[in-house]
Formats: C-alpha cells, structure tokens, sequence
C-alpha cells in the first residue's frame, strides 16, 4: 500500500514528498522529506527539525521555510555588546529609570 495516498493535513488536503507544511502547534515550517505510517498514524518528517509530526497536526502552505538567516556573534562582538549595556546603565540615572508618566 502506497502511504503517501493515505496522507492528508489538518484540512483534508493530500501531503506527499516535497509539500510545504506548516505545523499548526508552533507554526513551523519545513518541506516534507519522508512519510511512514504505524499503529499510531500516519507521520511526516520535516525538513527543518528532522523530527516527525503526525499529519493531522500540519497544513499545506505556500511559505518556505527561511534558510541562511542564523548566525553566530564572536566573543569580541559579544564582549562589546555588554561592555556598551553597562555604559547606558552608568549613564542612566535613577530619575531615568523610575520616571513616571501619565494623565490624571
């Protein structure tokens, strides 16, 4: 029996290898790269977390899922964004920091 036939999101619509979905918990997106079927149900994995998601659980979407946009500080970029915190909190002053502003 061929388990991709069987496999359908949330809304009815058919998943197979290579549909866009997004998972309806945590809005994840990913590509679906396998789909296997058990006692349990039917089950996509999604590209983006290696992870397997029961396909009752996801949605056919247009939206990929964005690739290259993480990235790493080094420790000297890290070092000199908190040595630039602690300077605004020296230059604040307490006035700043507990300035009440309203109506009335």
């Amino acid at each position: 029996m061929d388990e991709e036939s069987s496999a359908v999101d949330v809304n009815g619509a058919p998943i197979t290898i290579g549909s866009n979905v997004r998972y309806i918990n945590t809005d994840t997106i990913g590509e679906i790269t396998d789909i296997k079927t058990d006692d349990e149900g039917t089950w996509a994995l999604l590209d983006t977390t290696e992870l397997y998601y029961r396909v009752d659980t996801l949605q056919i979407t247009d939206k990929k899922a964005s690739v290259g946009k993480e990235y790493s500080l080094s420790e000297e970029d890290v070092k000199e964004r908190i040595k630039k915190q602690a300077e605004d909190i020296q230059s604040s002053t307490l006035e700043e920091v507990f300035q009440a502003t309203g109506g009335g």
